[in-house]
């Protein structure tokens, strides 16, 4: 292997871990973002089923 090659090695992993960090940034987040939109359409939802006092 020349010397050549090491720069396009060092680009693919360089970029490679980045687009992979990126990526998972972004499926976290949106497992993160699904998580608390469920969490408010319940309770919203125990709070619509919740009798008002009478009075």
């Amino acid at each position: 292997m020349d010397g050549g090659n090491y720069g396009w090695i060092e680009i693919a992993l360089f970029y490679g871990i980045a687009i992979g960090f990126g990526a998972w940034q972004f499926w976290s987040m949106d497992r993160k973002l699904k998580q608390t939109r469920a969490e408010k359409a319940a309770k919203e939802a125990a709070e619509r089923e919740a009798v008002p006092p009478e009075g």
